[in-house]
């Protein structure tokens, strides 16, 4: 799976990591890590080298959010394609990171799909501004 892109969904739902566990899975191009709340993706994100994209609920069961978990992912792994999930139609577009695709609950395959492939280009113009610097 050298070239599969390396996916870690966190949610506190387990019906929602594993429907888009087995989504993911099923397109065969990705490598995909589920994290049941903020202490398992940290537990992950310590153990995953690399890690091409992240999906984060944004309300999350534990003493961090979605967002904290983006902010975290893109301080250790400064690449990674962030796409930002919730199911409340209050959150706060002004604390999701500017450079993230939000998606909002529920969605389906194809909405998925493309939201992961827009959070990596807008991924990609992150690493340019930062290498222009």
């Amino acid at each position: 799976m050298s070239g599969a892109q390396v996916v870690l969904i966190v949610d506190d739902d387990p019906a929602v990591l594993e429907t888009m566990r087995i989504l993911l899975e099923g397109k065969g191009d990705f490598e995909v890590f589920c994290a049941l709340g903020s202490h398992g993706a940290r537990h992950l994100m310590d153990r995953i080298e690399r890690l091409d994209v992240l999906i984060a609920d944004v309300i999350l069961a534990g003493e961090a959010t979605g967002i904290d978990m983006c902010h975290e992912a893109v301080s250790r792994h400064p690449h990674v394609a962030l796409v930002v999930i919730s199911a409340d139609p209050r959150a706060d577009a002004a604390m999701i990171p500017e450079d993230s695709v939000y998606l909002r609950k529920p969605f389906g395959g194809y909405e998925l799909m493309t939201a992961i492939d827009e959070a990596g280009h807008r991924a990609q113009t992150r690493r340019t501004d930062v290498t222009t610097r």
